[in-house]
């Protein structure tokens, strides 16, 4: 009897070893996709953010056509955490780390880890410092200044036929985030077109109302628009730093009887980010109170930023990211009233994000 169960045991631990080849050889044949190279992807904050949502998208969508895979991390605001994710990215063996940064100089630990390892880092949408950005393979972003100049002059011409010279005009700038280089990109550039036009049309004086800062949030942005317009009442003119708050913007208006409840009011609105649903509004709403507002294109941001992630991996350029630091721009370009219908796609969140 003892033979037999030798034989039995024998037999039955090769059967065994057999199904576990068969199963792993299984779960990497249907399981393609790990085998695919890694790009690791770390966003400010995903959740809560339809811009930074459509950003995640973007990525994902060009680098799987490039056969490439990408692994997302929501950073969730905090710099500590995406520089985690940045070396959990270099341990699982990423071949390039793209990241939209938490703060301009906040993350240099990351980049410093990943350039230690060989990986390469590309910077998309929000900037990091000069000397940062120098050691990264390439930074993508939108003319954020001269697309917000084109704003900040149409937004003026806007004002001074509705209000006249009579009275100062009362502007308002709702801020994304203090002493940030996007922001502060966005209003500079604003203003630089606010004041040229009103240098080339004297007479009209300008009233500033103090920044506030919604951090891209609706609720934050609500409750910072709720106190300023129940600060100033009288209010003219509103330059919204993203389209992603634009509700919250038109919310705290409403309660504070400054627009009717079709969206009519007095106020001028300029916004950023394109919006579709406050491209539609330019489009098909003659009343609407928004005069422009300026693209950048989230989802074409992170395709750039994966091609020349793919670029910095192959070591083969793409031609567009040159210079030092070395950049890849996208144009300026606003969306008004006047051209508004050809930017009207129910397919998108974001004008031009193709």
């Amino acid at each position: 009897m003892r033979p037999n169960k030798r034989r039995v045991t024998f037999f039955a631990v090769c059967a065994a070893i057999c199904l576990m080849l068969t199963a792993a050889c299984g779960r990497s044949g249907g399981d393609a996709s790990s085998d695919k190279p890694l790009i690791g992807v770390s966003i400010r904050f995903i959740a809560g953010n339809s811009w930074l949502s459509t950003l995640a998208k973007g990525a994902e969508t060009t680098a799987k056509a490039e056969g490439y895979r990408v692994e997302m991390a929501d950073a969730q605001g905090d710099a500590s955490t995406q520089i985690q994710q940045m070396k959990t990215f270099i341990n699982k063996g990423a071949k390039a780390i793209i990241i939209e940064p938490v703060g301009d100089r906040n993350v240099a630990a990351g980049i410093e880890a990943a350039k230690k390892a060989g990986i390469p880092v590309v910077v998309v949408n929000d900037r990091v410092t000069p000397e940062l950005a120098k050691e990264v393979a390439c930074n993508v972003y939108d003319n954020g200044y001269e697309t917000a100049r084109q704003v900040g002059a149409r937004a003026a011409a806007a004002a001074a036929e509705k209000f006249g010279k009579s009275e100062p005009i009362k502007l308002y700038i709702q801020a994304l985030f203090p002493q940030e280089l996007v922001t502060e990109q966005r209003e500079e550039g604003f203003m630089k077109g606010w004041d040229e036009y009103f240098a080339e049309n004297p007479g009209y004086e300008t009233e500033r109302v103090p920044n506030n800062y919604g951090e891209a949030l609706p609720d934050k942005t609500l409750d910072a628009m709720r106190n300023v317009v129940s600060a100033n009442p009288d209010i003219n003119v509103i330059f919204n730093q993203t389209d992603v708050v634009m509700g919250s913007i038109t919310e705290a208006l409403r309660a504070a009887d400054l627009m009717t409840s079709d969206g009519q009011s007095d106020v001028i609105i300029a916004g950023f980010d394109g919006g579709m649903d406050v491209v539609k509004a330019m489009a098909t709403d003659k009343g609407t109170p928004v005069v422009a507002s300026g693209l950048n294109q989230p989802a074409k941001q992170s395709g750039y930023a994966v091609q020349e992630a793919i670029a910095a991996i192959k070591q083969k350029p793409t031609g567009e990211c040159e210079g030092s630091p070395a950049t890849r721009v996208l144009p300026p370009q606003i969306v008004t009233p006047d051209n508004a219908s050809e930017f009207v796609d129910d397919k998108l969140e974001f004008a031009g994000s193709l």
